[in-house]
């Protein structure tokens, strides 16, 4: 299997609704746990890790049996989800032993495609909208140590998913695919709603439209959440940005000159 495959979609989506499979075939895992899991294992890769340890972190309140076969029933049913969507040999199971097989692997999860290796203006990278929190809804309030590791491994998503969708923002722009670029620049606004550099984007983007109803709208929006949650004004290159979005408004808002007053100005001009 090459390191990035040429599906349009990835197969195994972490981030955001948790998904396996293609919108033609669709998979679906029993176990909520499956899920916590298979982050687990896809961003801890190359890691080998005992099943003894794994089935202490997601059950730690079962005996010690009861736990490897809650575990076994879980990675059964994890493995016959992933080799119906990509094959065989990708998860990597013994009897002392689980991991995902770092070659066979690659390139299928959602978070294996923000590498910045991969070309930002593609367009099968649109799956980007709709990305979101590694594992979004999925909680294992009993499970210590799973719930420890599990903030440090969001954050280190939710930072190579927003420069993933500022390239593919910026490549877009460029590219001149101005609304591709406006879907990702408010993808951008929803995950980080209080980077002012995000919204001084989105607001370009809306005037490169000629939308500047809808950027003054989107500017006083900003403004008042930002006066109201942090307490503070807008920074003032975006303040600068909103200024001369009401001057272009009110530019286009004024009254064309009567006939009269044309004349008036025409005199004037040859005085």
């Amino acid at each position: 299997m090459s390191a990035w495959p040429g599906h349009v979609q990835p197969l195994i989506r972490l981030l955001g609704e948790c998904r396996i499979g293609t919108a033609a075939r669709p998979g679906r895992l029993v176990y909520r746990k499956g899920w916590a899991l298979l982050a687990y294992l896809a961003i801890e890769r190359p890691r080998v890790h005992r099943r003894s340890r794994i089935a202490a972190m997601l059950w730690p309140d079962l005996p010690h049996g009861a736990a490897l076969t809650n575990l076994r029933q879980v990675l059964t049913d994890l493995n016959r989800a992933i080799v119906a969507a990509a094959g065989e040999g990708v998860l990597l199971i013994d009897r002392e032993s689980v991991r995902l097989c770092p070659d066979a692997s690659q390139g299928l999860f959602d978070i294996d495609l923000l590498e910045p290796a991969l070309p930002a203006g593609d367009r099968t990278r649109e799956w980007l909208g709709e990305a979101g929190e590694l594992l979004e809804g999925v909680s294992l309030e009993q499970c210590d140590e799973f719930c420890e590791w599990l903030p440090g491994a969001r954050t280190w998503a939710r930072q190579r998913l927003l420069k993933a969708l500022e390239r593919a923002r910026d490549a877009a722009t460029a590219a001149g695919d101005v609304e591709h670029a406006l879907g990702l620049a408010r993808r951008l606004t929803v995950l980080d709603p209080w980077d002012e550099a995000q919204h001084r984007s989105l607001l370009a983007l809306y005037l490169r439209l000629g939308e500047t109803g809808l950027a003054l709208s989107w500017y006083r929006s900003l403004e008042r959440g930002l006066r109201r949650e942090l307490a503070v004004e807008p920074h003032p290159a975006t303040r600068a940005l909103g200024m001369e979005i009401e001057r272009r408004i009110a530019r286009v808002s004024q009254p064309m000159p009567t006939s009269r007053a044309w004349d008036r100005i025409s005199v004037a001009a040859m005085a």
